[in-house]
């Protein structure tokens, strides 16, 4: 008689895969999501920072979420694509797009600035059909992300419109005539982050 007999093959075979079943399963209820993590707790730092180092430290936050997302889109494996959510390239610029208004308020316009334009870079605005991470984005999709690439365009142009030096520097404001009455008064670009900029509120100190 031979000690592995088809029967206990069979079990044998049923219980390695009952086993690794087991294993993915764990590892999914288990399993955290380290960009978002990250951006929340990036956004929370900001809201509720009372000096330099929070702002500092809301930063910081916001880049390692960023660090995650580039991370995973360069390494991901076919099991991981297949058992985890894709990383999130939204919630990569908006990591970005906070990143800029803390940045802001910590007076480093030049950082600032291209933080703005890597959230543009990461969300665009327009051909969301040939953006990899956005190739099967719905019409809603669309109407949220355009809308969160004109917060960030518009933020960033009023922050040249303030900062003459930083428009020189990026090739803007070159060519124009004598400020007109009423074009002297500076506006501060919105600091209050949320999920999804939005609409933006455009005069928000």
């Amino acid at each position: 008689m031979k000690f592995f007999s088809k029967s206990r093959l069979w079990l044998l075979a049923v219980l390695v895969g009952g086993l690794l079943v087991g294993g993915f399963g764990f590892r999914l209820l288990t399993w955290q999501d380290a960009q978002a993590a990250y951006y929340n707790v990036g956004l929370t730092m900001y809201q509720t920072a009372q000096d330099e180092d929070g702002m500092k430290g809301a930063i910081e936050a916001f880049d390692r979420s960023v660090a995650v997302y580039k991370q995973r889109v360069r390494a991901s494996s076919w099991m991981e694509r297949f058992l985890y959510p894709a990383p999130s390239r939204e919630r990569a610029a908006l990591a970005q797009f906070h990143k800029a208004k803390a940045l802001l308020r910590l007076r480093q316009a030049e950082p600032a600035v291209e933080a703005f334009k890597e959230s543009l870079r990461l969300n665009p605005g327009n051909d969301y059909a040939n953006v990899p991470g956005f190739e099967q984005v719905t019409k809603e999709d669309v109407v949220r992300l355009e809308e969160q690439a004109l917060q960030v365009k518009y933020d960033l142009e009023l922050l040249f419109k303030n900062n003459k030096q930083q428009a020189e520097g990026q090739g803007k404001g070159k060519g124009k005539g004598k400020p007109q009455p009423g074009q002297g008064k500076k506006q501060a670009p919105g600091q209050e982050p949320g999920d999804q900029p939005g609409k933006g509120k455009p005069n928000t100190l």
